[in-house]
């Protein structure tokens, strides 16, 4: 599975990225033979005025061609990424549990 993270006015490095890694594997790693690649971009909407403004896009493509995504807004990026990447769990899984069931029939 190919991660991309990508920040839009911002710098991602370091810890961010690091976390951003970690989320990623404990929601779909165990998922990772039905995906082809995961983009992860991060963006201050607003820039320096501050406010609820950081935004986490996920963008998840599964072998196949079918793309998901996940987006979720906060006061910071950690609690962005943490509530995004536990929706991107659930959205994956419901998707490959579709694919499953399809297959059966």
């Amino acid at each position: 599975m190919e991660l991309e993270i990508r920040g839009q006015n911002i710098r991602v490095g370091g810890q961010l990225n690091d976390q951003i890694e970690r989320q990623m594997s404990f929601a779909i790693g165990q998922f990772e033979s039905w995906i082809s690649g995961v983009s992860v971009q991060l963006e201050d909407v607003n820039g320096p005025k501050g406010g609820i403004d950081k935004q986490c896009r996920i963008l998840v493509t599964l072998k196949g061609g079918k793309t998901l995504k996940i987006e979720d807004v906060d006061v910071d990026f950690t609690a962005a990424v943490n509530r995004a990447a536990g929706r991107l769990g659930q959205v994956v899984s419901r998707e490959i549990d579709k694919r499953r069931e399809k297959k059966g029939t």
